[in-house]
């Protein structure tokens, strides 16, 4: 029973990573990547693989900038088992600068069996350059 209450919650569910070679990029930069998919502590069914491009205005929420990609799959991702899919996207060319107090992310989710989900959040930094 504990085994599978891990399975299904913290520890035990699989890790995303979205790894870029930069943090910063100018509006309309194509921007790339991959995202490191590592396998919990049971095979698990990936459904999934979602990236959006998400602002952050100072003591709000995080609200969707735009949809970046998503990838079906319906495939097993065995134990610690570790995979890398490619990304890459072009950051729109109409991005608002002019509050500092913003900030930009790039919100992975890996969606199991279930709607189950992980997350990954990696801030980016546009400026004009």
């Amino acid at each position: 029973m504990l085994a599978k209450l891990f399975n299904w919650f913290g520890p035990g569910l699989p890790k995303v990573d979205l790894v870029l070679p930069k943090t910063e990029y100018a509006p309309g930069e194509k921007v790339t990547g991959s995202f490191h998919l590592i396998g919990g502590l049971n095979q698990q069914i990936i459904q999934r693989l979602e990236c959006d491009l998400m602002k952050r205005k100072a003591g709000e929420k995080p609200s969707l900038l735009q949809p970046v990609t998503t990838v079906l799959m319906n495939r097993e991702l065995d134990p610690k088992e570790e995979s890398e899919y490619p990304f890459h996207f072009v950051l729109p060319d109409a991005v608002e600068l002019d509050d500092p107090e913003t900030t930009y992310l790039l919100q992975t989710k890996l969606v199991l069996k279930n709607d189950v989900k992980t997350l990954d959040t990696d801030e980016i930094d546009i400026v004009i350059r």
